[in-house]
C-alpha cells in the first residue's frame, strides 16, 4: 500500500515537474524539505495550491496566471531571507517569494540582492504585497463576461496576491466579445477555452490538451502527498511500535537466558549436594516424611477439587435450565457471590494442579535417588556400624555419632539451600510464562495489524477505480460545461434544484422550441458578430487614416528641418571658404558651389532660399570653383583643373572653414605644406596662428619648412639612429636647424 501511494506521488511529481523549470523544481523541492526537517512560520505554499476554481474555468485561470503558479506565499521578508539563505548554502534551485508583511520593499530587496551578490547565490524575484498597487479598473459585468477573480475560492489574507494576478481578467463567451471588451475597457480578457485578447491588441489562442493541466497536477500531487504521508506516519507508528516489542523480547530473552544459566548453574551444582545427600540416613527419613505429607495435601486438594466439581457441575446445570426468576435479592446476591468463588476456586485448582505436577516430578527424582543411592549407602552404613558393635570400642561410636550429627547438619544446610533455590527457579519460571505470553501476545497483536493493513490497500485499490470512474465523469461534465461556454450569472438560481425538477423544465423548454425549428438560431448571433466586426473595422480603419495624416506630417517636418539644415550649413561652410581663401589668396577669389542631379548645372549660395528650398532633393555633391588672379566670376576654374599645390591649398581651405563651422579642440596635420609654395606656406603658417589664438585649437604638425616652425609653440625633433627612433623637444632655432638639415639631406 505503501509502495502504491509512493509510485502515484512520484508519478504526479513528474508530471507537475514537466511543467515548470529545473531551478523552480529543485527550489520547490529544497522548501518542503526545510518545512519537513524544522518549523517555518509563515511559509503558506505556491500560489496553486491556496486557490481553488470551478473545472469550466480552471483553463482560464491557468492561462492567465502562467508562472505565477508557481510563485511562493510567504508571510513576511524574514521568512524570505530565511529560506533565500537555506536555497543558496544547499544550491537548492531558485524560487520566487511574495512576502504579505508590512516592510518597505526597497530596503529589504537591497539587502536580500545583496546578500544573493556575496554569496552568489543566484536571481529570486520579489513580490512584496504591501507594496502592490493594482490599478482600479472597471472590470464589464453583464453575460457575456465576468470577472475571473470572483469564479476563484481563496483566503481572504492573499488578496494582495490575487489581486495582482487576476484582477484586470475578465471571462468571455467568445473571442470575438473577448477582443471588444478588452478593447473598450482597457481589460485582459480570456474564454473558457483558453484563448487570450490583450488590451494592447495581441491574441493568443489555439487548441490546449486538457490532460496536460498545472493546476490539476498540483492538486493531484497535494492528494497523493497527503496520502503517502498519512500512509507513512502509519508505517513509522508501526515500525517504532515493532521495535519496542522487539526491544522487549530481546530483554525478555535475554533475562530468559540469565535464568537458564543460573539453572544451569545451579543444576551443575546439585551434583555434589546429592552425593553428600545420599549419605545421609536422616536427609532421608526427613524426605519421606515430607513425601508423605505432600501427598496427603495432593488428596486433599483432590478431594476439595472433586466437591468443587460437583459443586460447579450443579450451578451449572441450574443455570442452564429454564431461567425464572424466583429468587430473592438476597439469593441473587448469594448466587453473585458464589460465582465468584467459583472462579477463585477454579484459578486455585489450576495452581494446586501446577505444584502437584511439580510434587510429583519431585517424587520421583527422590524415589530413583532412594533406589539407587540412598538404600545402598544405608545398608553400608548398617554393615559399618554392627561391625562397630562388635568390635567393641566406644571410642569409634561416639566418633561415629558425632560424625552423624554433623552430616545431618550439612544435610539440613542443603535442604535449606535447596528449598531456596526450588523458590527462585519458581519464580524464573513465573517470569518466562509471563513473557511467553506477552511475546504471543504481541505476535499476535502484529498479525491483527499486518491483516488491517490488508484490508486497508485493498481498500484503496477499490478507491483508485472508482476514482478513475468518477475522474471520467468528471471529465465528460467538464466537456459538457465547456461546450456550454461561459455560464451566466441566472445560473445561480438553478444550483439548488434537484435533477427532476431541471429535467421537467428542459422538457418543457424543448416542447416550446419546436415551434421555431424553421428559424436559423446562429442568425441573429451572427448579425452581432458581423456588425461588431463592422464596427471594429470601422473604427480600425479610422485609427489607421489618422496615424497615417500624422505620420505623413512627421516625415514633412522631418525633410524641412533637413532641408533648412543642410542648406545652413551650406552657406555657413561657403562663406568660411570665401573668407579664408581670400586671406590665403589676396588676389584671388574661391566659393563653393552645389551639383544637383537634374541639370548638373552650378548654385549660387547667394541665389533665392525658394529657388534652393525646391532643389534640395536634386543635389548630388559640392564643388569648388576659384580664381587666384582675378576677382570676376568669368574665370574662375573648377578643381579638376588646377595644379597639386593649388588643389592642396583648396583642401586646406575647405578644412579651415570646417573648423570654423565647428570647431575642435585639436587638429593633426601631417606634411600639409608639402606641396605649396612658400607665399603659401607662410599664409597657412599665420592663418593657423590666428585660428589658435582666435578659437583655443590646438593643432600639432609634422614639417620640414621653416615656415610652421616660425609661429609654432614647442617644438619636437624625431630622430632615428642605430635602429631606434627617439624624440627631443628643440627650441625655435634648433628646430630651424634641424628643418634645413632635413631638407639639405634630401
Amino acid at each position: 500500500m505503501t509502495e502504491t501511494a509512493l509510485h502515484e506521488k512520484h508519478d504526479a511529481e513528474n508530471r507537475l515537474g514537466h511543467s515548470m523549470d529545473g531551478a523552480t523544481k529543485r527550489g520547490l523541492a529544497t522548501i518542503r524539505r526545510l518545512k519537513r526537517e524544522q518549523d517555518v512560520p509563515g511559509a503558506y505554499g505556491t500560489l496553486a495550491e491556496l486557490f481553488e476554481v470551478n473545472e469550466a474555468y480552471r483553463l482560464a485561470a491557468e492561462q492567465i496566471a502562467g508562472n505565477s503558479l508557481f510563485h511562493y506565499v510567504v508571510q513576511d521578508s524574514r521568512t524570505s531571507e530565511f529560506i533565500i539563505e537555506q536555497l543558496n548554502r544547499q544550491k537548492g534551485g531558485r524560487v520566487t517569494f511574495m512576502p504579505l508583511d508590512q516592510l518597505r520593499p526597497s530596503r529589504t530587496s537591497e539587502f536580500i540582492i545583496e546578500q544573493l551578490n556575496r554569496q552568489k547565490g543566484g536571481r529570486v524575484t520579489f513580490m512584496p504585497l504591501d507594496q502592490l498597487r493594482p490599478r482600479q479598473v472597471n472590470l464589464p459585468r453583464s453575460q457575456d463576461a465576468v470577472p475571473l477573480l470572483s469564479k476563484i475560492r481563496y483566503d481572504p489574507k492573499y488578496e494582495k496576491a490575487f489581486q495582482q494576478v487576476f484582477g484586470k481578467v475578465v471571462v468571455c463567451r467568445t473571442l470575438a466579445i473577448a477582443t471588444q471588451y478588452a478593447r473598450s475597457h482597457g481589460v485582459d480578457a480570456i474564454t473558457p477555452e483558453g484563448d487570450q485578447a490583450s488590451k494592447r491588441g495581441a491574441m493568443t489562442g489555439g487548441y490546449i490538451e486538457p490532460g496536460r493541466s498545472r493546476l490539476e497536477a498540483v492538486h493531484a500531487l497535494n492528494q497523493t502527498r497527503d496520502s503517502h504521508e498519512h500512509l507513512q506516519s502509519q508505517l513509522e507508528e508501526l515500525g517504532h511500535r515493532i521495535e519496542q516489542k522487539g526491544q522487549q523480547i530481546t530483554q525478555a530473552m535475554g533475562e530468559l537466558q540469565k535464568a537458564e544459566q543460573k539453572l544451569r548453574h545451579l543444576q551443575g551444582g546439585f551434583d555434589p549436594l546429592r552425593n553428600q545427600l545420599s549419605s545421609k540416613h536422616a536427609y532421608l527419613e526427613r524426605e519421606k516424611a515430607h513425601l508423605e505429607a505432600a501427598i496427603k495435601r495432593r488428596e486433599k486438594v483432590e478431594k476439595n477439587m472433586k466437591d468443587f466439581t460437583e459443586t460447579l457441575a450443579a450451578h451449572e446445570a441450574e443455570l442452564s435450565s429454564e431461567f425464572k426468576k424466583a429468587l430473592s435479592p438476597a439469593e441473587e446476591r448469594q448466587l453473585s457471590e458464589l460465582e465468584k468463588q467459583v472462579d477463585e476456586l477454579q484459578k486455585e485448582w489450576n495452581e494446586t494442579s501446577r505444584q502437584r505436577g511439580e510434587v510429583e516430578r519431585r517424587k520421583q527424582i527422590l524415589e530413583a535417588n532412594i533406589s539407587e543411592n540412598l538404600e545402598q549407602r544405608l545398608n553400608q552404613l548398617i554393615s559399618q556400624e554392627i561391625e562397630n558393635t562388635v568390635s567393641g570400642p566406644s571410642g569409634n561410636l561416639k566418633e561415629a555419632q558425632r560424625e552423624l550429627r554433623r552430616l545431618q547438619k550439612a544435610a539440613d544446610e542443603v535442604e535449606t539451600k535447596l528449598q531456596e533455590t526450588e523458590t527462585q527457579i519458581e519464580q524464573l519460571s513465573g517470569k518466562v510464562a509471563r513473557r511467553e505470553a506477552s511475546k504471543a501476545e504481541n505476535e499476535q497483536h502484529l498479525q491483527e495489524i499486518s491483516v488491517k493493513e490488508a484490508k486497508q490497500r485493498t481498500l484503496i485499490e477499490k478507491s483508485q477505480s472508482k476514482k478513475a470512474v468518477y475522474s471520467a465523469q468528471a471529465a465528460d461534465a467538464a466537456k459538457a460545461i465547456r461546450d456550454l461556454g461561459v455560464l451566466p450569472d441566472d445560473f445561480s438560481k438553478y444550483e439548488n434544484l434537484d435533477s427532476k425538477q431541471i429535467d421537467s423544465r428542459l422538457k418543457r423548454v424543448r416542447n416550446a422550441l419546436k415551434k421555431y425549428q424553421h428559424v436559423n438560431k446562429k442568425a441573429f448571433e451572427q448579425y452581432n458578430s458581423f456588425t461588431s466586426q463592422q464596427d471594429q473595422l470601422l473604427k480600425r480603419r479610422t485609427e489607421l487614416d489618422a496615424s497615417q495624416r500624422s505620420i505623413k506630417e512627421l516625415i514633412e517636418h522631418l525633410d524641412e528641418r533637413k532641408d533648412e539644415a543642410i542648406e545652413r550649413t551650406f552657406k555657413q561652410v561657403s562663406k568660411e571658404f570665401a573668407t579664408i581663401f581670400e586671406k590665403l589668396v589676396p588676389a584671388g577669389h574661391g566659393r563653393l558651389v552645389i551639383q544637383r542631379r537634374t541639370d548638373k548645372r552650378q548654385v549660387d549660395p547667394e541665389e533665392s532660399d525658394d529657388v534652393q528650398r525646391g532643389n534640395v532633393e536634386n543635389y548630388t555633391g559640392v564643388g569648388i570653383s576659384v580664381s587666384f588672379n582675378s576677382k570676376t566670376l568669368d574665370e574662375q576654374q573648377r578643381i579638376q583643373q588646377l595644379s597639386g599645390g593649388q588643389k592642396s591649398l583648396c583642401a586646406l581651405c575647405l578644412i579651415f572653414a570646417l573648423q570654423q563651422t565647428e570647431s575642435s579642440p585639436m587638429v593633426i596635420f601631417d606634411e600639409v605644406d608639402a606641396n605649396l609654395d612658400a607665399q603659401y606656406r607662410t599664409a597657412v603658417a599665420a592663418l593657423l596662428q590666428s585660428i589658435s589664438d582666435e578659437a583655443g585649437t590646438q593643432f600639432i604638425c609634422t614639417t620640414f619648412r621653416p615656415e610652421i616652425v616660425l609661429v609654432a609653440d614647442k617644438c619636437y625633433g624625431v630622430t632615428f639612429s642605430n635602429k631606434a627612433s627617439s624624440i627631443d623637444v628643440y627650441s625655435s632655432e634648433e628646430a630651424l636647424n634641424f628643418v634645413d638639415g632635413e631638407a639639405k639631406g634630401r
